[in-house]
């Protein structure tokens, strides 16, 4: 007999062949809480947070705000259990619930969220509860409530934007995705002018055949009068992309309008891991980073099969000074080619590994060199060891035997890497002797990055160096600056802001600090005015003269100012 689906009221689905009943089950269309800021497992959180619940899925309708209450949604002390007092309220028709503390909370201290199935709908369905923990940072950023900006839009700046900075000139360069340069003069008010287009780079390959660009920055000895520039590029493809595409070209003239390619066929993945951004460090060298051409490490099926090379998943550090014929071919030995960035006086060099897929990197004035880098969605290998193979720091692999994990259904965090020259960051890559991803499965508690696909009693490679900051899944954490301006009496400046494409579209302040100068203070972007509701941001700029920021939206086409409201 045929099998029959049944839909009753009620919203009971029953499964039967003939008189059997093989499944039932009741919907109850119960409303419930998708995303809570800060998050579970949130650390370093600002002591004057308030606790949002950002995205409620009410299937039946609004909110009932006579269910609300100290005893339906509360924050309690982990240590004492002890319930803090708050104003719970709601916004945005109903759709948004916010749980404010009367006082600042305690720092380094953990605290739990609570909504309870007390909390209904307006048909008096009642919420699926749930509990969610963070603890508070180390030193006081209260200073952060006095910061405000107006966001203002910019008709003029319609485009994919991939890279943003500020001129030598004073004006601000926006390079678009096709690889095309839009040259911006900025008003008194921050607003821009209409754009020139610099084709440079497009021309270079064809009259104006795009060309994927992905980093912009100009060199530290250009003035207004001697443009100088650097842009990370390859063809215009995020599918069944060639492989060695990635290049590094140096652009001059008063209109960038002479190009010359200085680095050619550096690793490309089949599709978005690329030559990415560029920044140049305090010893004057270019540094950059170069995406993975895997999930996890070994090859997939999702990424055409194509296995790591010696210089991909790594930040590079180019030294100019050291370049002679241009440009400089860096195809390494398993592609068939002849560099070798571990030779003495190597242009090019590898300054730390296993960096997954990091858009942007940052150098601050505290003199480290900050990396957020996305992490892995499911289903990717990582691969076994092999005794023999030459790591970075010139020792070969004879250690523990690593298993080869296929098809991993451990979604991976992004973090923000404090990176340190020679040091290993978790991707794998076995032509550099680098084989355990991420922190491994150490103990059978929860370890730091922990790996669950391995077995217990899998340690992290000798040269994992940690991470300075957890931004959790899914958040594809993008352009960082450092906040250089006194404006708002200085409360900003020195923070470090990323651009959060996904889950959050926002701005995260960042506080570094302590002995490592990792991240002890975090502001969620929904804290301050200006810093959210972004449609996919992928970077930003500071104009230092008047703590103007300048956001580009991929998925808004856009550049969007951020004006100080001081």
């Amino acid at each position: 007999m045929k099998k029959k689906v049944l839909i009753a009221i009620g919203s009971i689905i029953i499964i039967s062949i003939g008189s059997v009943v093989l499944y039932a089950k009741i919907f109850y269309k119960r409303p419930y809480v998708v995303l809570i800021s800060p998050e579970n497992g949130a650390t370093a959180v600002n002591e004057n947070a308030f606790i949002i619940t950002s995205i409620l899925r009410l299937p039946n309708g609004g909110l009932d705000s006579t269910s609300l209450n100290s005893n339906t949604v509360y924050l309690t002390e982990t240590a004492n259990g002890k319930k803090v007092p708050a104003t719970i309220s709601t916004a945005n028709s109903g759709k948004v619930l916010k749980l404010t503390p009367h006082q600042k909370l305690k720092l380094n201290s953990s605290y739990i969220f609570t909504i309870t199935e007390g909390v209904k709908d307006i048909s008096g369905k009642h919420f699926i509860s749930r509990s969610d923990t963070f603890t508070t940072g180390s030193i006081h950023t209260g200073e952060l409530l006095r910061v405000k900006f107006d966001k203002v839009p910019l008709p003029n700046s319609k485009g994919v934007h991939s890279s943003l900075t500020i001129g030598p000139d004073g004006k601000l360069y926006a390079l678009c995705l096709d690889g095309i340069i839009k040259r911006f003069t900025i008003n008194d008010d921050g607003t821009l002018g209409t754009p020139e287009l610099i084709y440079t780079l497009q021309d270079k390959y064809g009259k104006r055949n795009p060309r994927l660009a992905i980093g912009f920055e100009f060199d530290p000895s250009a003035s207004s009068s001697n443009l100088v520039a650097w842009v990370t590029h390859s063809s215009f493809m995020l599918s069944a992309a060639p492989d060695w595409d990635g290049k590094l070209t140096r652009l001059s003239g008063s209109y960038l309008e002479n190009a010359e390619d200085v680095l050619i066929n550096l690793p490309r993945s089949i599709k978005d891991h690329l030559t990415n951004s560029i920044a140049f460090g305090p010893d004057g060298a270019l540094y950059f980073t170069q995406g993975s051409n895997t999930a996890m490490g070994a090859a997939d099926k999702t990424w055409g099969n194509r296995p790591e090379h010696l210089l991909s998943a790594t930040v590079l550090r180019l030294d100019t000074k050291k370049l002679n014929t241009l440009p400089l071919d860096v195809k390494t030995p398993e592609g068939g080619g002849n560099y070798d960035p571990y030779a003495t006086n190597a242009p090019l060099t590898i300054y730390a590994t296993g960096i997954r897929n990091a858009y942007d990197l940052l150098w601050h004035s505290n003199g480290e060199l900050y990396v957020p880098t996305n992490g892995s969605a499911e289903g990717g290998n990582a691969p076994s060891s092999v005794n023999g193979y030459k790591k970075p720091n010139g020792t070969y692999y004879y250690g523990a035997q690593i298993p080869p994990l296929v098809n991993i259904q451990q979604v991976q965090k992004d973090f923000l890497f404090r990176i340190q020259k020679g040091g290993y960051y978790g991707h794998p890559n076995p032509l550099r002797g680098e084989y355990v991803m991420n922190g491994g499965n150490p103990t059978s508690k929860l370890d730091p990055a922990q790996v669950n696909a391995y077995p217990i009693g899998t340690l992290p490679d000798s040269n994992w160096r940690g991470l300075a900051f957890d931004f959790n899944k899914n958040k594809s954490p993008n352009g960082i600056i450092e906040y250089s301006s006194n404006t708002f009496n200085k409360a900003l400046k020195g923070k470090l802001l990323v651009v959060r494409y996904s889950r959050g579209s926002d701005i995260i302040v960042l506080t570094a600090g302590g002995d490592q100068n990792d991240i002890v203070g975090v502001t969620e972007g929904i804290s301050i005015e200006g810093f959210y509701g972004f449609v996919l941001p992928l970077d930003l700029i500071e104009d230092v003269r008047s703590g103007n920021i300048y956001v580009s939206e991929f998925g808004g086409e856009c550049i969007t100012l951020l004006r100080p409201r001081e």
